[in-house]
């Protein structure tokens, strides 16, 4: 880019701001902007207000909601105490052959245990 067209752009975007920046100052002699006096927007009514303000988020929580606990309910599968344990036991971080490894510890006390480790 040439040194005219930088410069070309710096004052394009200088005067941009300083514009936008005053847009606010500018606002009481808008031509579009609705008349002094004039109804722009009625307002909400009490339920339009409940509708927009406790229904929509409400809805918006439920189905969230739904999307979080209808997949697990759906599958269905998962542990339950009163039928016990189906999965094969694993041993994270242990050593390759977890079966040797049992086998060929050395047996603990029996007089110990507990927290102190002393009963």
């Amino acid at each position: 880019m040439s040194r005219t067209a930088r410069t070309g752009v710096a004052v394009v975007a200088a005067a941009w701001t300083v514009l936008l920046s005053a847009g606010p100052a500018l606002a009481d002699h808008n031509p579009l902007a609705p008349q002094e006096g004039a109804d722009s927007h009625a307002g909400l009514s009490v339920a339009e207000g409940l509708a927009l303000y406790v229904l929509v988020p409400a809805a918006i929580m439920m189905l969230i909601w739904a999307l979080v606990w209808l997949p697990g309910m759906v599958r269905g599968n998962r542990y339950r105490p009163h039928r016990g344990w189906s999965a094969a036991p694993v041993w994270f971080a242990g050593p390759a052959d977890p079966v040797a490894a049992v086998e060929s510890a050395p047996p603990g006390g029996a007089g110990r245990g507990g927290a102190s480790g002393s009963w």
